[in-house]
């Protein structure tokens, strides 16, 4: 009765409703597996300037789960130790393909 009386009176959200805003948030384990996949893509795009992909790669993983956020992970690792260790002509090849 006292939180409901506080809320009106400082026109505040319920509190169910804030705790459940907090239960939306990553947690440490999320976050840690966001920042390293954002650091790979971020390397893959020093290379690979299609910035476009970049940014729909990021806002795709805003809305992933932790286990595919893993997955992203290891395919962007390979990725970059492909691109690593590649002839530059055949990274060029490559990449000649995607563009109209």
């Amino acid at each position: 009765m006292v939180m409901k009386k506080l809320e009106e009176t400082f026109g505040l959200p319920k509190l169910s409703q804030i705790a459940e805003t907090f239960d939306k948030f990553p947690d440490e384990k999320q976050l840690k597996t966001i920042k390293e996949v954002l650091t790979i893509a971020e390397r893959i795009a020093l290379n690979a300037p299609e910035l476009d992909q970049v940014v729909l790669l990021i806002r795709e993983i805003n809305s992933m789960p932790i286990d595919k956020l893993k997955n992203l992970e290891k395919v962007l690792k390979s990725i970059e130790r492909i691109i690593k260790t590649a002839p530059q002509d055949l990274v060029d090849f490559l990449a000649s393909l995607t563009k109209e």
